[in-house]
């Protein structure tokens, strides 16, 4: 039997302090939280070393930082990690916006109800819905296009992802299909207070063929978080919106 037996007091600080360590690369302990879904005093409990979590709470913890079960009875600096995405780098060194810059009060995590409208039509000509999570190399957008555009599409066809980032106060978001289809850019800032669940801006619609099809049209976005009747309500309405403008279209 081995000599080297850690009792559970001793687990759960070695798993706090490796908690601590990770969480430092969040500014907000609060937005940290929100992401992975865990409440705000359970959180604290295991940052102090009183608690463990649950397995799946605990496998949803690795995943999103990207380190194993090790953290439990290891320090972090032991463990042998992936090395950083490249992504986290490029986006601090060129384009000035890492991961602890694009921070919860500028473009908060959760699910987005996006439409488009043509700059000479007040009607709303696309309707979407996408979802931003936040990581520690960089802000993450994912996404489908509606389906009745894309009648017969597999939803890995339909599928959009992209990648969040921002200049001060302005918000750009690069978003596409596979193989660079429906490629689009967001410029959006955020609303004032009485509207701070809104970001309003320009889609730049990319053309695959020629610089002369791009199109630009007027976007805003709401927040809707991760309320599940917020978000199915705005997913219906999307696709209710889309199918009626298929429908005049045809």
């Amino acid at each position: 039997m081995t000599k080297d037996i850690r009792n559970p007091d001793e687990l759960r600080r070695m798993f706090g302090a490796n908690l601590r360590q990770l969480a430092q690369q969040f500014s907000s302990v609060s937005e940290l939280c929100r992401q992975l879904g865990i409440n705000r005093t359970q959180f604290n409990r295991y940052l102090g070393g009183e608690s463990f979590p649950r397995p799946d709470v605990l496998d949803r913890i690795c995943r999103f930082f990207e380190v194993d079960a090790r953290i439990l009875l290891r320090p972090l600096d032991e463990i042998d990690r992936s090395p950083t995405h490249p992504a986290a780098s490029a986006l601090t060194d060129f384009l000035g916006s890492g991961p602890t810059t694009l921070t919860e009060n500028l473009f908060p995590a959760g699910f987005y109800y996006a439409t488009e409208t043509e700059v000479d039509d007040p009607r709303p000509s696309r309707h979407r819905l996408f979802h931003a999570r936040r990581l520690p190399q960089c802000t993450l957008v994912r996404g489908y296009e509606p389906r009745p555009g894309m009648p017969g599409a597999a939803p890995t066809d339909r599928e959009v992802q992209g990648i969040a980032a921002c200049a001060g106060r302005q918000i750009y978001i690069l978003m596409s299909s596979r193989a660079s289809q429906n490629s689009r850019i967001y410029l959006v800032t955020r609303g004032s207070e009485d509207n701070s669940d809104r970001w309003r801006g320009v889609a730049i619609c990319l053309s695959k063929t020629t610089a002369s099809a791009t199109t630009t049209r007027r976007i805003l976005l709401r927040h809707l978080g991760e309320d599940p009747s917020a978000i199915l309500a705005a997913a219906r309405t999307a696709r209710h919106a889309e199918r009626s403008l298929q429908q005049a279209a045809g």
